[in-house]
Parts: structure tokens; C-alpha cells; sequence
């Protein structure tokens, strides 16, 4: 149970602590994330697999990061949500460590599945503890900017990546990798010792009863729309941004013929304006609220999608400007869900809701990523990206309009 605080400069306090906590935990997600998408090439000729199994691998770990959204969610609104992360920091430590042993294939789906679990009971945690934080009417700025961290996350992964793969030969590189997450597992972890549950809230375990349980809370009359179509929108909006960045790294390599350096620069000026598109992200979602925001930003990474996957590799720098112009899209429309997905819900279940309707997409990113990898041998890598990107941007621009404006709404 949260020890009230009544005094400004205290909450202040706490609240920069809850910051830099979710925003490092935020980072370890993204360098997570795109470890293994970077690394895939050369686990493939490591342990001989196939593009095939590298859909299969990458969508059984979608599959269980989802389901360890939903457990954290829940686990955090029973027991509260310090002591929940600071528990999945050291599971994902230990998993992260064990995916460099893996000898085949078998072993590989075992350990980057079990990381894979921790990690995604990450977000629907720190989300509610952040937005538990944050001031109503800066809600979603300040979350996106927490989610910025994702792209610092993704630099520090591009860069273990050039520098393994300078140093390694590219069957040992990627075990480097691996190897390398535990430092900044290690970092969050340290950071999140002097975390304290937010003050003045009725989020902390065992605090505000519940007039049924958790799921049939969720699932019942009052909050059920918002928590099928919550999930049916997270889902569609992480499968844009799943056959986005889980498979541009290969399809640098393998269909635009790009060399490590060379896909490295693409990556580079995607980074950077994904880190932009957070920051800015938020801003706009609070001025124009979340509907008219995701629209834009969903339309956006979609157009911008396509001409990067169209325009030819030797016009380098409109690719490149494509390539930042794509990362910015896709982090500002990202930057809105914590806010979203956390005002949808009261503080009983804000946890455990904001972790369906965020981690029930990785459960259809998994198809999607499966489905990318099994037709690009007919359609071409590049035809099964725009065709998973098209219906997913489709799906969300819908659904979006199907859920309430939250901008402004007071949290209890």
C-alpha cells in the first residue's frame, strides 16, 4: 500500500523517480525488441534456419509477450506496481543472458520466449504507474516522452549490432548481443530500487475493493466495448508497426542488397525520427485529442511505408529522408496508447485493462509476423510488408473512432 504524500515538492519528487524508472524500462523494450530482428541473419546461418523459422520464432514471441502483458497487468493491480517491475526486470535479466546459449531452434523459441514473457508485462505495468503520475491535461505528452526511450533503446540495439558484427564473425555476433542486454537490464534495474507506488491514488494492491473479478470486471456491462475494441486497436496498430520494424532489417539485407553499414544507415535516420515522432507525438494528441491524432499518425506511417518499400535503393537520399519520416509516424502514432489505454479504465483494473488492449496485439502481430514470412516467398518480402501494412491501417483508422475521446479525463 501507497504511503500518502500531501506535500507538492514530495509528489515532484516521486514522480521524477517514476519517470526515469518507466522511461529505462521503456529503453530495455526497445533494445529488446529489435535485438532480435537485427540479429535474425545471422542466427539463420548460425543454427540453418529458414525465413520460415524466422517467422515462426518471432511470432510464437509476439504471441508470448502478449500473454505476459495480460498476467503483469494483473499481477500489478493485485499486488501494486513497484514490486511487479522490479520482479520482471530480474526474470528478463536472466532470460536476456540465457537466448546467447541457445544451440538450435528448439532452444532459441525457449529462451527468447521466456524473455519475451517478462518484457511484455513491462508496458501495461509502467504505463499505469506513469499515468498515475502525470498531470490530466499533460498526460499524453508525458508518456510519449517516457515512450522516447524506445528509440533510445533501438539506437543502442542498431549500434551492439555494427559493433559485434565488426568484431565477431556474424554466427558468434549475435550471441554478443544477447549477451550485451543484460547492462542496460542491470541499469533499470538499479533505477527502479528508490521507485515509490504513486501517492494519492487507489491503484496500490488491495486499496479500492472490486465488485467482481478482474476479467468479468473488464468483460461486463460497463466497460466490455471499450475493452474489445481497446484490444482489437491495439492489435491492428502493433501489426503496422510489427511488418514494419521486424522486417525491414532483412529486407534491407536480402532484397535491397544493403550491407550491414549500409542497412545500418537506413536504420539510423529511422531511429532518429522515431525518437522525434515520440516527442512531438504526444504534444499533438494532447492539443487535438486521440481520434483526430491517430488518424493522422496511423495514415501517415502508411503512406510514407509504402513510398519507402516502392522507391528505388539508388535514390539514397529520399530513401533516407522516407526512412526517418516512417520511424516519426510510427512513434507518434505509438506515442498516444499509454495515455489511451490507461484512461479507458478505472484505477481497480487499469493495469490489467491497459494490458489487454496493449498485449492482445502482440497475440496478432505473431499472425501477422508468421503470415509476412510464409508469403514473402511468392509475393517478395517487400509486396507481404505493404500488404500487412495496408490492412492493419485500415483496421485501426476504423476502430479508433469506435472508442470514447479520453483527452483530459481524470484518473482516480
Amino acid at each position: 500500500m501507497s504511503t500518502p504524500v500531501t506535500t507538492a515538492p514530495a509528489r515532484r519528487s516521486l514522480a521524477r523517480r517514476a519517470l526515469w524508472a518507466t522511461w529505462s524500462g521503456w529503453g530495455l523494450d526497445g533494445f529488446n525488441k529489435q535485438i532480435l530482428p537485427l540479429a535474425m541473419a545471422g542466427i539463420l546461418v548460425a543454427l540453418g534456419l529458414t525465413k520460415a523459422d524466422a517467422g515462426v520464432v518471432t511470432g510464437t514471441v509476439a504471441v508470448v509477450t502478449a500473454v505476459g502483458g495480460i498476467i503483469g497487468g494483473r499481477v500489478a493491480d493485485k499486488f501494486g506496481r513497484v514490486r511487479v517491475l522490479v520482479a520482471i526486470m530480474i526474470g528478463y535479466s536472466i532470460a536476456t543472458a540465457l537466448v546467447a546459449t541457445a544451440q538450435d531452434l528448439p532452444q532459441l523459441m525457449l529462451w527468447v520466449s521466456l524473455a519475451g514473457l517478462f518484457l511484455g508485462a513491462e508496458w501495461p505495468v509502467g504505463a499505469a504507474l506513469m499515468a498515475e503520475y502525470a498531470d490530466q491535461q499533460r498526460r499524453g505528452r508525458t508518456l510519449a516522452w517516457v515512450q522516447s526511450a524506445w528509440s533510445v533503446g533501438w539506437a543502442l540495439a542498431n549500434l551492439s549490432f555494427l559493433i559485434t558484427n565488426l568484431v565477431f564473425a556474424p554466427a558468434t555476433a549475435w550471441r554478443v548481443m544477447f549477451l550485451v542486454g543484460l547492462l542496460p537490464a542491470i541499469v533499470a534495474l538499479i533505477v527502479r530500487r528508490a521507485l515509490r507506488e504513486a501517492p494519492d491514488t487507489t491503484a496500490s494492491a488491495g486499496t479500492q475493493p472490486r465488485e467482481r473479478g478482474v476479467y468479468r470486471e473488464l468483460f461486463g456491462a460497463g466497460l466490455r466495448r471499450r475493452t474489445i475494441i481497446g484490444a482489437l486497436f491495439g492489435a491492428a496498430g502493433l501489426g503496422s508497426t510489427q511488418a514494419i520494424q521486424t522486417w525491414i532489417p532483412l529486407y534491407l539485407a536480402q532484397e535491397r542488397g544493403l550491407s550491414i553499414s549500409g542497412a545500418a544507415i537506413y536504420l539510423w535516420f529511422m531511429i532518429a525520427g522515431n525518437w522525434l515522432g515520440y516527442v512531438l507525438g504526444g504534444q499533438l494528441h494532447d492539443a487535438i485529442g486521440r481520434r483526430w491524432a491517430f488518424t493522422a499518425f496511423y495514415l501517415g506511417t502508411a503512406v510514407f511505408g509504402l513510398l519507402f518499400l516502392g522507391v528505388a535503393v539508388d535514390a539514397l537520399w529520399f530513401n533516407l529522408l522516407l526512412a526517418a519520416l516512417v520511424g516519426f509516424f510510427m512513434a507518434a502514432q505509438a506515442s498516444g496508447k499509454g495515455a489511451l489505454f490507461t484512461e479507458l479504465f478505472p484505477a481497480r483494473v487499469r493495469a490489467s485493462g491497459a494490458g489487454i488492449c496493449y498485449e492482445f496485439g502482440a497475440l496478432f502481430t505473431g499472425l501477422i509476423s508468421a503470415v509476412i514470412g510464409w508469403t514473402s516467398g511468392q509475393l517478395g518480402l517487400g509486396n507481404a510488408i505493404a500488404m500487412a501494412l495496408g490492412l492493419c491501417t485500415v483496421l485501426t483508422v476504423v476502430l479508433i473512432w469506435l472508442l470514447p475521446e479520453t483527452r483530459d479525463w481524470e484518473l482516480d
